[in-house]
């Protein structure tokens, strides 16, 4: 029971022994005026008349009607402002209930808020970890073939060696240089994709010759480790898809040798499959290898995580093809996921958005090719190269390198320090009537750059082949040569088997458009 309600009580019963008491006074005051008229009757002297007796009577019974209402109309007055005060602890209570609500619901947004920046927290360094132990890892899987490069290199240089073990030399010079090759580009091309400075280029293609371009391209190294690599076909799949050919061919070969690596006297499985519902078009790699433990799942697609990154692991590598591969794959609509069973092998799915071209032809076998192979290059890594290039080039040792591999497919050299001697050169022998056959320029130089010096050349009339030669690799830069001027683009480090068909070619269309040009004069 509340107070007020304790006190509204005790207030009633007063009320009640108040009326009690009036109406005992009334019953003592009527009985006196009876006796009064009783004794007047009796007695000869009339001390008080009967009527004066009843008028007091009356009026002491009026006043105490009025006292009588008097309280209970100041009863009701503090019934009343007990109400109130009850009314208003309930609105003060209720107040300060929201208010403790409240509270509790900003004590909790700062609990979550504080979680949220403990596991941000966490996640950094987590994060900070991870490059630490990769950075580590990086400053072995560098230095590892620049000691047999260099190694190697004094030998061929200061150490009398059989032809044998002079082209076993090479050879690891040349293994070690494309690993090294490797790491520098996974680390390039996870930057580009990460900022966003990634273009993709929209082919047609038959999916199946991807696959069996990957088949021949890692068939060896899956030799190596007494693998077997098969592929396989599941149901119907589009003869012709529109996508990136490279980025799709990238994506499976890093999935593909990524299975090879970690399997030895195994099996690796490559089988596609088209999904018409959801028009993805699936690749399917499984192995017979290691496996992944679940603990390491979690992390294997994230930048620099690696299922082991202990600097006692069996496998070498930057941690990042698959991470890169993911990010391929999104880009190409779809995704990479995973199954793995630790010991057993695990089973990598590659799935991209499938652009069907209308009336595609279907296939159902690795063998059922309806759609015509890639055109074979014209030119190959052993074409001759005919012709006089000026190569505009200030680095010494890219000058012999460029030299020597274009003398020996047939070419005559000419060498320019920079943009400047570049444009001079190039001017006379268009002016003495024996203008050079192709112009190699490289885009970075001291005095003129090439992008000015092409610029230039093209300002004062130039018509000539001029083919960008460069070791900037990232978005926009082919485009930027091309927008100074050039004919083509060719990255560094040179590949002959992409250098020399490239150089043959344009040296060719050089001749072709030049007989025709004599022909349309005549």
């Amino acid at each position: 029971m509340t107070k007020s309600n304790h006190a509204l009580l005790k207030l009633e019963k007063l009320t009640e022994q108040l009326e009690q008491s009036v109406v005992s006074k009334l019953h003592q005051a009527l009985s006196e005026v009876s006796a009064q008229i009783i004794e007047t009757y009796r007695r000869e002297d009339e001390s008080l008349p009967p009527i004066e007796a009843i008028s007091n009577a009356t009026l002491a019974i009026s006043d105490l009607q009025t006292t009588i209402a008097d309280i209970k109309q100041t009863l009701v007055n503090l019934r009343n402002r007990f109400d109130e005060n009850r009314q208003k602890s309930r609105e003060f209570t209720d107040t300060q209930a929201n208010a403790l609500v409240n509270s509790a619901q900003i004590i909790n947004e700062l609990e979550e808020t504080r979680e949220r920046l403990k596991n941000a927290h966490r996640a950094a360094e987590a994060a900070t970890h991870a490059k630490s132990i990769f950075l580590a890892n990086m400053s072995h899987e560098i230095r590892t073939p620049m000691t047999a490069i260099l190694g190697f290199s004094e030998i061929l240089q200061n150490e009398e060696i059989s032809e044998t073990d002079r082209s076993k030399a090479a050879q690891t010079i040349q293994r070690n240089g494309h690993y090294l090759l490797d790491i520098i580009n996974d680390i390039l091309d996870l930057s580009k994709i990460e900022s966003g400075r990634i273009d993709l280029e929209k082919r047609k293609l038959n999916p199946v010759h991807i696959l069996l371009d990957v088949q021949t391209l890692l068939e060896d190294r899956a030799k190596e480790n007494q693998n077997e690599l098969h592929l396989e076909l599941h149901g119907e799949v589009p003869a012709v898809i529109q996508t990136d050919p490279t980025r799709l061919k990238q994506a499976l070969v890093n999935l593909t040798g990524n299975a090879i690596k970690f399997t030895s006297n195994g099996t690796i499985r490559i089988r596609i499959e088209y999904h018409p519902q959801s028009q993805l078009l699936c690749f399917q790699i499984s192995d017979t290898g290691m496996g992944i433990s679940d603990a390491e799942m979690h992390h294997i697609f994230q930048p620099f995580g690696q299922a082991d990154s202990s600097t006692s692991r069996k496998h070498g590598g930057t941690g990042l093809g698959l991470t890169i591969t993911k990010r391929i794959a999104e880009l190409l609509g779809g995704n990479v996921s995973l199954k793995s069973e630790y010991g057993k092998g695990s089973e990598f799915t590659l799935s991209i958005a499938a652009s069907i071209p209308p009336d595609t032809p279907m296939l159902t076998s690795i063998d059922d090719s309806s759609a015509p192979r890639s055109t074979p290059l014209e030119y190959s890594v052993n074409s001759p190269v005919k012709g006089r290039i000026l190569l505009v080039e200030d680095g010494p040792d890219n000058q012999r390198l460029i030299r020597f591999i274009l003398n020996k497919a047939g070419a005559e050299v000419t060498i320019a320090k920079n943009g400047v001697e570049g444009i001079k050169l190039a001017l006379a022998a268009k002016e003495s009537d024996d203008p050079f056959d192709l112009i190699l320029m490289d885009m970075q130089m001291p005095v003129m750059d090439g992008y000015e010096a092409t610029q230039t050349l093209r300002e004062l009339g130039y018509t000539g082949q001029i083919v960008a030669l460069t070791a900037h690799a990232m978005k926009g830069d082919d485009q930027r040569c091309l927008t100074a001027g050039c004919d083509a683009y060719l990255s560094k480090p040179i590949d002959r088997n992409v250098f020399i068909p490239e150089i043959a070619a344009r040296i060719g269309q050089a001749s072709n458009n030049h007989n025709d040009s004599s022909k349309q004069t005549a």
